[in-house]
């Protein structure tokens, strides 16, 4: 057996054949997840997969990336070590920030393009012959393809266009034992945004020797990748506008594309225009209203978008502005009751230790007390002025925290009011517009059926009904049919103006509504997470501070003749402490 096949053997060990499912992924989430009690009680409750963000599915013995949809949040995933030989399946999984998939069977890169925020790469470990396929993953930061069967120095200069990419590994591949070209030096030289080859610092001589034995090869690459760049470029210009266009809820309304979109499939409108110059002079006139009225929809989505987006400034601002004044306000609190903490904690120690001491030292038990009272009294003081402090503390950092809760609540609300406002100001706008592009449509439905009427009657009366479009020759028999052809034709045009209307408007109001539900659910989360820190801060230094008088409390019939006066004390403190 080659050392290749026993490694193999070793890492992929005979079982049954994997399959991924719901009970492989359920079974690895609880596995990888809480120990102990609260890994039973999770495992009492039914996982919920769309809410997984990190799985580990290795030494499954996987045949076949599969069923991982499922997994729609998931950000880091391992397939490592399994019988993987093809990359599929993935592309659902937009949200991956990290991908494992070393020791593996894997022939061929692909299938990775819709993983547009992946940042970790290994394909360790696999049998992949040339690196293909990855420059469309512009957030790459770490790749990893070593120990594989790259051949070929093609497909690396395609990592140029690749440039948060900062970490590289081609060791142990074919490419890497040429001795004419130098791999380490050859990727210091293409790629000039890589810090590190094989997780080892690329230095600058390096570059620079880099340079002088590749120049050629660095000189037709950049040549090769210039028109590519202002391609890129305009297609990421094109990818900006649309999602631009989109945030502002008038894509694709910006030109002709809805006026275009009417005739599409539209058997009765193409039957109508087929009597030729007057119907099309009629489209004509009707495609620059429309465009005319759609241009205007246009422009008004692009300024209540800035609109919108400068309220939502102003109101980030607001709340920050509100945050900020209640977090200094609360630092100042919070220093103030660690100054007194810091100062009371060595004291009362000190003050403890000094009362142990001596009471093991004398053996006359009946003075005693007498001599500890200013020592028992000054450990009184210092409690109660803990307590004073510690409910101060506490009630102020709470009251600071429901002001602001309050006063965010009372943004939001006004805020929720003025972005609704203006979503409907948008709306009516639009409206509008629709409204007199469905005008447009009618009259030029109206137009076309004159038009359509008299080019009919003209061409029978002359003699030449041969010259009438055979979609239109039932005309001269049934006069309803030019009606019946138009009616059809305005209804899916209708059909489709209404639907984009529709579209803007729900899209519009579902995001007001989702802005300002998520806007909402922030702060009580917020919220929730400012108690729950300030409950733990105090109730963490309050413990510890009760520990110290803990350390106290009497445990022998002499120790409780001794500190009788302070014992009262002491249990209060216990009791509030439970």
């Amino acid at each position: 057996m080659s050392k290749k096949l026993a490694t193999e053997e070793a890492i992929h060990k005979e079982q049954e054949p994997g399959v991924i499912s719901n009970a492989m992924l359920t079974k690895a989430i609880l596995e990888q997840g809480h120990k102990g009690e609260a890994g039973r009680l999770a495992r009492l409750d039914q996982v919920d997969l769309g809410c997984i963000t990190v799985i580990r599915l290795e030494f499954q013995n996987i045949l076949k990336i599969d069923h991982l949809w499922v997994l729609k949040n998931l950000e880091i995933l391992s397939l490592a070590f399994n019988k993987i030989d093809k990359i599929e399946n993935l592309h659902q999984l937009t949200k991956l920030k990290e991908l494992n998939l070393s020791f593996n069977f894997i022939e061929k890169i692909e299938n990775l393009d819709q993983l547009i925020h992946i940042r970790t790469l290994s394909f360790y470990g696999n049998r992949i012959c040339k690196l293909e396929n990855l420059d469309r993953l512009e957030k790459l930061v770490i790749l990893s393809a070593g120990k594989n069967s790259i051949n070929t120095l093609d497909g690396i200069e395609r990592l140029r266009f690749l440039k948060d990419l900062r970490s590289l590994n081609l060791a142990d591949n074919p490419i890497a034992k040429d001795t004419t070209k130098p791999l380490r030096l050859y990727v210091a030289t293409l790629l000039p945004q890589l810090k590190y080859y094989q997780y080892i610092l690329l230095k600058p001589e390096e570059r620079n020797t880099g340079k002088e034995k590749f120049t050629r090869e660095l000189q037709d690459f950049l040549e090769q990748e210039k028109f590519e760049i202002i391609e890129r470029n305009r297609l990421a210009k094109e990818k900006a506008d649309e999602i631009y266009l989109s945030k502002s809820f008038v894509e694709h309304m910006n030109g002709d594309q809805l006026f275009e979109s009417l005739f599409v499939g539209d058997a009765d409108g193409e039957a109508l225009l087929a009597i030729g110059d007057d119907a099309i002079e009629l489209k004509t006139e009707y495609k620059t209203e429309a465009y005319n009225l759609t241009q205007q929809i246009y422009k008004i989505g692009l300024e209540q978008y800035e609109r919108r987006q400068k309220e939502i400034k102003l109101y980030n601002s607001c709340i920050d502005t509100e945050r900020k004044k209640a977090q200094k306000l609360g630092q100042d609190i919070i220093n103030h009751f660690l100054d007194m903490y810091n100062r009371l904690c060595p004291k009362v120690k000190e003050i403890v230790t000094s009362l142990d001491q001596d009471a093991h030292k004398r053996p006359d038990m009946h003075m005693l007390p007498h001599e500890f009272h200013p020592l028992i009294d000054e450990l009184e003081v210092a409690k109660d002025e803990f307590n004073t402090v510690f409910e101060d503390s506490w009630h102020t950092l709470m009251n600071i925290e429901m002001q602001l809760f309050e006063r965010t609540e009372e943004g939001n609300a006004n805020f929720e009011n003025k972005i609704k406002e203006m979503t409907n100001d948008f709306i009516e706008k639009a409206q509008a517009q629709f409204v007199l592009l469905r005008e447009a449509e009618i009259n030029f439905s109206d137009g076309l059926v004159e038009a359509v009427q008299q080019f009919v009657t003209f061409q029978a009366a002359s003699g030449h009904a041969d010259a009438i479009p055979s979609t239109l020759k039932e005309a001269l028999d049934d006069k309803d049919v030019i009606s019946n052809l138009a009616a059809g034709m305005r209804d899916h045009h209708m059909q489709l103006i209404d639907a984009r209307e529709d579209k803007l408007i729900s899209r519009s109001r579902n995001w007001a509504r989702d802005l300002c539900e998520d806007i909402q659910n922030s702060e009580i989360k917020r919220n929730r997470a400012k108690v729950l820190e300030i409950t733990y801060f105090l109730d963490h230094h309050r413990q510890a501070f009760y520990t110290l008088l803990e350390d106290f409390i009497p445990t022998s019939e002499d120790k409780k003749r001794i500190f009788s006066k302070v014992q009262f004390s002491i249990d209060a403190v216990v009791d509030e402490k439970e």
